[in-house]
């Protein structure tokens, strides 16, 4: 079964980058075992994957290049982040993209977090480590903002003008690789590691927004954070291929085809979690068609046909039966909320 979560999507494509800039990562791997087993002040090994603190500032050994942070975010691509660049990418403006990087993107980053607060006129992000030595945090912090702001830079729709940057580290020798945030003002030795951003832009629109396919994709994503917790394996994997199919929805048949069981196992073992394929269905139908109603101006209609229903009858009554009002209540009902 397909159990891969969001941050699976950036290691694939970190370890690809790597590759790409001529470092081999089994080499690196092991250079990170052996540094520690050299470095470790007690006799009990530690066998835990290599952190990306440990990589980066591996990855400097082993390149020479102390501008490798930078390198790396500039060549990584958003849609290597499966839904999760997807869904930036259809995300109606900047607001909504900040929205959906700290509900999913915080994971990217085990032992650092993002925070955010503001003031009259700017939103502050800072980022926190709380793991590493300084000059693994520095690293951290390279990486991190160079690929953010790469992000940022390709889904505006015009230029980005008025943000600040403090780094809450010395002015390092490689200072020159800083050019790549353009002319925002940088500055050293700070209390803290944020960027200032001006409030004003974050209506900004995304020129590939698109709010159809923005709910699919952060729906999507949505159940790839929820399984990280789930221990119902079946439920989860049906759940994430009926998402995936969204507009042409598998059948059981053709679920249990792609799970490689017999359509009589599946239901079996959807019984076993205490749920069949009809609930697990009606279920992604309905959250949906929410998102729809409360995310877009599709028309009662259209969504019913999104839904696979062949008539909107038959989706209005199933609608009302979930929810106890009909679609076009819950659109005045979710209007009014966000007022």
């Amino acid at each position: 079964m397909n159990n891969l979560t969001l941050r699976d999507f950036a290691v694939r494509a970190f370890r690809a980058r790597l590759e790409c800039l001529g470092i081999n990562v089994i080499e690196l791997f092991e250079r990170v075992i052996l540094q520690r087993e050299t470095s470790a002040n007690t006799t009990q090994a530690d066998h835990s994957p290599p952190s990306i603190q440990e990589i980066l500032e591996a990855a400097v050994t082993m390149s020479g290049d102390p501008t490798i942070a930078f390198q790396i975010a500039q060549g990584l691509d958003i849609t290597d982040y499966g839904s999760y660049g997807f869904a930036l990418m259809s995300s109606s403006n900047l607001e909504a993209a900040l929205g959906l990087f700290f509900r999913y993107g915080q994971s990217f980053l085990p032992t650092s977090s993002w925070h955010m607060t503001a003031d009259e006129d700017e939103l502050i992000m800072r980022l926190d480590h709380s793991e590493g030595t300084d000059h693994q945090k520095m690293l951290v912090s390279e990486l991190a903002f160079s690929q953010s702001y790469a992000f940022m830079r390709l889904l505006a729709s015009q230029p980005l003008e008025g943000i600040r940057i403090h780094f809450n580290y010395p002015r390092p020798a490689h200072a020159a690789a800083y050019e790549y945030f353009g002319s925002f003002p940088l500055e050293f030795d700070q209390e803290y590691t944020q960027a200032f951003l001006p409030k004003h832009w974050l209506n900004q629109s995304i020129r590939t927004g698109n709010s159809t396919t923005n709910v699919l994709f952060t729906q999507q994503c949505e159940e790839i954070l929820q399984s990280m917790t789930k221990v119902k394996e079946v439920t989860t994997a049906v759940r994430r291929l009926l998402i995936n199919s969204a507009g042409e929805f598998l059948t059981i048949k053709e679920v249990a085809d792609q799970l490689h069981v017999t359509e009589r196992t599946l239901r079996r073992r959807l019984a076993a979690e205490g749920t069949d394929f009809r609930t697990i269905f009606d279920n992604i139908r309905n959250t949906l068609a929410q998102n729809y109603l409360s995310n877009t101006l599709l028309s009662v209609a259209e969504i019913a046909y999104l839904l696979d229903y062949g008539e909107a009858t038959n989706f209005h009554r199933a609608f009302q039966r979930w929810n106890a009002m009909t679609p076009s209540e819950y659109r005045g009902h979710t209007a009014l909320s966000s007022n």
